[in-house]
């Protein structure tokens, strides 16, 4: 596969993972917030080709007040391999003003949730070292 259909895929996964904690179209409509990705870096490890099975696995890393730092593992389950991490961090904003705003307090507590979950991984998470959210 082309590397725009690994980076698609990495990005999919990023976009459901915010739409588990509720950023989603009824998040931009309603609260008129929604997230810009401010910074992405992404490493290719293994090929991909179109007929193989693969799975998608996000995760949140960190989070400060206004944005949130995730990875988006790209598995090629044909051969047993990781295709691709996607590093993602991403900034809640206001869509009239296009500013950074707070995190609203139900989705920081989801997202928190998340964070949780990944820093019980056994394993230390393979970041780039590159980025990270702003405190």
């Amino acid at each position: 596969m082309n590397v725009r259909h690994i980076y698609a895929l990495g990005v999919t996964g990023a976009d459901l993972l915010s739409e588990q904690v509720g950023i989603d179209d009824e998040y931009r409509s309603s609260r008129r917030m929604g997230t810009f990705a401010a910074e992405h870096h992404i490493g290719f490890f293994a090929e991909l080709h179109e007929r193989d099975l693969f799975s998608v696995h996000p995760v949140w890393i960190d989070r400060s007040e206004r944005a949130a730092h995730v990875l988006v593992f790209v598995l090629n389950q044909t051969t047993r391999a990781l295709s691709s991490i996607l590093e993602l961090v991403v900034v809640n904003v206001d869509l009239e003003s296009r500013s950074a705003v707070a995190l609203p307090p139900d989705v920081a507590a989801q997202i928190d949730r998340g964070i949780a979950v990944s820093r019980s991984i056994s394993w230390p998470l393979p970041t780039s070292g590159a980025m990270s959210v702003r405190r």
